[in-house]
């Protein structure tokens, strides 16, 4: 179940979703995780835009990426250097980037001497000017929204269990069964495969706790 994702029909896809954008090829990746981590931040761009949102694409504005569309498939590299996209409705902005170095919530750049923050495949946060923000400078877990994180393979239990323990260092407050996130993505593990039994089990649990979180897979796709 692991290798359901295709590669070939994906990047055909998302070269036609960003073409208005200066995309090619490149663009998506080399290796099947790569593009299926592309797979999903554009899985996210529709889904706002679904939900009525204005969704604009905004490119590097220097270095040698300038005016083109490259998403971040690395830990390092300031976000200003790579393309994100910009939501807007009802007069609040949204940002959707990819690969952004976010301080977990119990973690502060200018007061632990040793950060804790985590490099998110997905990261929706609020309207943040990124030009500030150096390849090691994480960005305030007050301006985190929601996240996701991308898997090419299929979910097993501790897979989901890990990304349980990612939600209690970020957003604690999706394990609350009040929380409510009605005007953003939930956030959620998507792996290109299935869910092992396992891992079906554990998310039955997590539906029944009330926790906010969604698990997607290749039959259970993004809304």
């Amino acid at each position: 179940m692991s290798y359901l994702f295709d590669q070939e029909l994906a990047t055909k896809d998302l070269n036609n979703f960003f073409s208005s954008n200066g995309a090619n090829l490149k663009s998506f990746g080399s290796t099947v995780n790569q593009t299926f981590e592309a797979y999903v931040f554009a899985s996210c761009i529709k889904w706002y835009k679904k939900n009525g949102w204005k969704v604009d694409i905004i490119n590097p504005k220097a270095g040698s990426y300038k005016g083109e569309f490259k998403l971040k498939f690395n830990t390092r590299g300031a976000p200003a250097n790579y393309s994100y996209a910009i939501c807007k409705k009802n007069n609040i902005i949204k940002q959707i980037h990819h690969g952004l170095r976010v301080n977990t919530r119990h973690s502060s750049y200018e007061v632990d001497k040793f950060n804790a923050n985590i490099c998110l495949d997905i990261a929706i946060i609020k309207e943040t000017d990124i030009s500030i923000y150096k390849t090691d400078i994480p960005i305030s877990n007050e301006q985190l929204l929601s996240f996701g994180e991308a898997k090419h393979m299929s979910a097993f239990a501790e897979l989901i269990a890990n990304f349980i323990g990612m939600v209690h260092e970020l957003m604690p407050n999706s394990l609350n069964p009040t929380e409510n996130f009605n005007n953003d993505i939930l956030p959620f593990l998507y792996v290109s495969g299935g869910l092992y039994k396992t891992a079906k089990g554990i998310f039955e649990t997590i539906k029944n706790r009330g926790y906010k979180i969604n698990i997607y897979s290749f039959d259970n796709k993004m809304p």
